[in-house]
């Protein structure tokens, strides 16, 4: 029994002294391995690539609103994210307390998205890239389109 827990502290000791030394080559760098820099331990948000830009949806959007009076500020529809469309335009709204005719265009311009694509998410965004018309966020009323 005890040879045997000798044997075990032996074979323990050098697993340590193995993984200091192998640590200790680890830490100098070879000539087929660079020298790490802090970059490689994690990368900048702005450096990390995206996965996808999104899926344009524009042509789609266009095509199905042909007859809209508001399909000329169409600048792009995106799905940004399954279920998640984002839809910018050259509307620009004066904030009014009733509702502009802006915001009317707006709200349609939502609704037909919702229609076509059924997503679970829709942003229409004013010609500045202010988000101004939501549905399916927590902040707007279930099931509709509303300006913000």
């Amino acid at each position: 029994m005890n040879k045997t827990l000798s044997a075990l502290a032996t074979a323990m000791a050098a697993l340590l002294l193995a993984g200091c030394s192998s640590s200790a080559l680890q830490t100098a760098p070879t000539a087929a391995e660079p020298a790490p820099t802090a970059s490689r331990t994690a990368a900048a948000p702005e450096s990390i690539p995206t996965s996808s830009a999104g899926v344009d949806k524009t042509a789609d959007f266009k095509t199905a609103n042909a007859n809209a009076a508001w399909v000329g500020q169409i600048k792009s529809a995106t799905e940004t994210e399954p279920g998640r469309i984002s839809i910018d335009t050259s509307v620009v709204d004066p904030r009014g307390a009733d509702g502009s005719e802006a915001a009317k265009v707006a709200i349609a311009i939502c609704e037909s998205a919702v229609a076509l694509f059924g997503p679970s998410y829709v942003a229409v965004k004013e010609d500045d890239g202010t988000h101004f018309v939501l549905f399916g966020h927590p902040s707007v009323p279930k099931g509709a389109c509303t300006e913000v």
